[in-house]
C-alpha cells in the first residue's frame, strides 16, 4: 500500500493553487489598472481646472469697480437708495460727525 488513491471529495490542491496564483497576479493588475485611470483622470481635471483656466480680463472688472465707486445710480428706486461717489460720502460722513460734536459741545454746559 505504497501509493494512495485519490477520493472523489479529495482537494485539488494543486488547482487551488493555480486558482489563487492566478487570480493574485489579475487582482494585482486591476489594482494597478485603476489606480493608472485614477492619475490619468487627476492630470486631466488638473490640466481643465489650473492649467486652461480661461482669462479673465481683471482690468475691465478694476475699470467697471472704479466707475461704481464715482458715480451716482440707484441702488433700489423703491426703498429710495442711492449709491453716492465715494469722494462725496466720505465728505458728507465727516461732515456729519462735525455736525454731531459741535451739537455734543453746545449741549455741555
Amino acid at each position: 500500500m505504497s501509493g494512495h488513491k485519490a477520493a472523489y471529495d479529495d482537494l485539488d490542491t494543486t488547482m487551488i493553487a493555480y486558482v489563487g496564483a492566478v487570480g493574485t497576479i489579475i487582482t494585482f493588475f486591476i489594482v494597478f489598472a485603476v489606480a493608472a485611470l485614477d492619475m490619468s483622470f487627476e492630470k486631466k481635471q488638473n490640466v481643465e481646472k489650473v492649467i486652461e483656466v480661461p482669462e479673465v480680463n481683471s482690468d475691465s472688472i478694476l475699470a467697471s469697480q472704479a466707475a461704481a465707486l464715482t458715480e451716482y445710480r440707484w441702488i433700489d428706486q423703491d426703498k429710495k437708495i442711492v449709491a453716492v461717489p465715494i469722494d462725496r460720502a466720505m465728505e458728507l460722513t465727516v461732515q456729519e460727525e462735525q455736525d454731531k460734536q459741535k451739537q455734543v459741545k453746545t449741549k455741555t454746559p
